[in-house]
Order: structure tokens, then C-alpha cells, then sequence
């Protein structure tokens, strides 16, 4: 894997916990992603990570071969605080028209959670994505996401940024944030 970052300065709301976040590959975050994965958090909500996503380097890499999009929170001396992702991706279930094309899911890790680190990390990394597929002229239709029904944190927070829940199951809760929710949040 190439080393390629670019770097944008954590918004003040992020400080002084967080000091930037990169968009790019790097392997020496790739390496803390891994290590980040086996935390007990992430295992409990998001086992793909530690089975599938991020086992290795190399299933990073097959991941991040889809098409993924793939912003780092750094703390001090580039230590992983969290990652966001957005890429292409169908919903698994159907969506209102038009349909969001992106997916996007967040982590923030041990030390780091807890500490009101998510919306603003949202926001910045939504500001940094917008503006990067405004700049190529791609459509940007909204985004989805799945999480898990059993993590009111998550719910919580998705709901407090702008996400709107359009399905439930007994597992799985699917929200979606509109192109016209996506504007007014880059517009606060």
C-alpha cells in the first residue's frame, strides 16, 4: 500500500483531544486500524471489523478497493482516535427516491469515546467529502446507513446529526440523510 494522506485541522470542538483528520492511505494507520479492531467495543458492535474489514492490512486493502473513502482522526504523534468512511454502496433494503447511493459508518476508539468527539467529526469529514465530490462534478444523492438496534449511543448520535431512521427490524435499524439535511448541515 502507498502512503497518501491529506491532512485538514480537527475544528475547534475537537480540541484539544484530536489535532487533524487525513483522507488517504497510510500504513502505519492501517496497522493501528487493525490493532484498534480488537478492542471490545468494536467486537460487540461491529465484529465485521475484527473478522472481516480490518483483520489485516490485506483485508484493508480488499476493502478499500471498493471504492471506500476513508477519513483518520488523529490524535497527537498521529495516534487513530476514530475513522469515518463513505463509499458507493446500495442499501440492502429499498429506499426512498432518490435513493442515497453512499454508505458511511464512524468508529471512535478506546480513549477517545465517550468524549464528544462524534458529531463534530462528522461534520468536518461530511464538509471535507461534500466538498471533494462537489469539486468532481459527482451526483451526490444522500447517505445511508445500517446500525445496530441494540447501540442507542449510535442512534442517538446519527439522530442528533440529521439521519432519519426509514426502517426497523428486531436487529438492524436502517436512516438515511437527504441531500436538502446534507446542505443545512454544511450550511451551520
Amino acid at each position: 500500500m502507498a502512503d497518501s494522506l491529506q491532512y485538514f485541522d480537527a475544528s475547534d470542538d475537537m480540541r484539544p483531544l484530536v489535532k487533524r483528520i487525513a483522507v488517504g492511505v497510510d500504513d502505519n494507520l492501517v496497522e493501528q486500524l487493525v490493532a484498534n479492531s480488537q478492542q471490545a467495543a468494536i467486537k460487540q458492535f461491529t465484529p465485521k471489523d475484527s473478522a472481516e474489514r480490518f483483520s489485516s492490512p490485506e483485508s484493508f486493502a480488499q476493502w478499500q478497493a471498493k471504492g471506500r473513502t476513508v477519513h483518520w482522526l488523529l490524535a497527537d504523534d498521529n495516534k487513530l482516535a476514530g475513522i469515518i468512511w463513505y463509499g458507493k454502496a446500495e442499501s440492502p433494503i429499498e429506499l426512498p427516491e432518490p435513493a442515497p447511493d453512499e454508505t458511511f459508518a464512524i468508529r471512535i476508539y478506546e480513549g477517545f469515546s465517550g468524549q464528544g468527539l462524534a458529531r463534530p467529526f462528522m461534520k468536518k469529514s461530511l464538509q471535507i467529502y461534500a466538498s471533494a465530490k462537489m469539486a468532481a462534478g459527482d451526483p451526490f444523492n444522500g447517505i445511508w446507513l445500517q446500525t445496530d438496534v441494540d447501540n442507542p449511543a449510535a442512534l442517538a448520535s446519527y439522530q442528533k446529526f440529521g439521519y432519519t431512521e426509514v426502517t426497523r427490524d428486531e436487529k438492524r435499524v436502517t436512516m438515511i440523510l437527504t441531500p436538502e439535511t446534507i446542505q443545512t448541515i454544511l450550511n451551520s
